[in-house]
């Protein structure tokens, strides 16, 4: 899983794994092609979704998300971030995901978590990095928030129920929970369609806001907070139908 784009061989993007590829650990969100050009991030399911489905990241955890106190300082060139908890944090639930600078002494780094061990309620924890500290922390300034990896836990697009975190693609597969995984985000696919309005081909589509996994066609209003995450393709699509998108959004 090296490299910037991985080659997929043609119907490995509909495959999927309880463990990783032969035990080795790619990195959540590296980029898959396969030979007509479909891109695709791997991911790791929270739950099950059907294939032609939307999915969304996890929602984010707001006791993490800023102004954690940094426990110990951490010199130019270190490995390892130190802070105290808010609340309990399960190992490696931050792995692949990021810890900022948010505030005093380091704000406005980014660095890569590598791993964590568990850690219980206003404790002491240790984040070892995939990098080195390039701005020091200190204990009287820092402050630090933590994000997870967005293709961690992934889950349906909760249309009908909740929107909680971001729209990353649509899932070419049957997965269950704890699966290894393609979510594909560019070139052509299968999309569950709501049809809360007629489309035809060309049209823009977006997540649906009413069903979840659905699509829908793009809000071309004022109040949009959204680009549109593909077209109508060669088929236009009918209620509770699957249509033929292309996807043109990478996230």
């Amino acid at each position: 899983m090296s490299g910037i784009i991985v080659e997929i061989p043609w119907g490995k993007e509909k495959e999927v794994y309880t463990t990783t590829f032969g035990n080795r650990e790619p990195i959540l969100g590296q980029w898959g092609m396969t030979p007509d050009g479909r891109v695709f991030r791997w991911a790791f399911s929270g739950g099950a979704i059907a294939a032609g489905q939307s999915v969304q990241s996890a929602a984010a955890v707001a006791a993490d998300d800023m102004d954690l106190a940094v426990a110990a300082a951490a010199a130019v060139g270190a490995t390892t971030i130190s802070i105290t908890t808010v609340g309990a944090i399960s190992a490696n639930y931050y792995r692949d995901g990021y810890a900022y600078g948010n505030d005093g002494a380091g704000e406005g780094q980014v660095y890569g978590i590598r791993s964590h061990p568990a850690a219980s309620a206003a404790t002491t924890l240790v984040l070892t990095l995939h990098e080195t500290v390039r701005e020091a922390l200190d204990t009287a300034t820092s402050l630090v928030g933590l994000v997870r990896n967005r293709y961690m836990d992934v889950v349906t697009y909760p249309g009908n129920t909740g929107i909680t975190g971001t729209f990353l693609g649509i899932c070419p597969v049957e997965v269950t929970n704890d699966d290894y995984f393609w979510v594909q985000q560019l070139g052509p696919c299968a999309w569950l369609d709501d049809s809360a309005s007629a489309g035809v081909v060309g049209d823009g589509v977006e997540p649906s806001q009413s069903t979840d996994g659905a699509m829908h066609l793009h809000d071309v209003s004022g109040e949009t907070d959204q680009p549109p995450a593909g077209y109508l393709g060669a088929i236009a699509a009918v209620a509770t139908d699957y249509g033929f998108v292309d996807l043109t959004s990478l996230r």
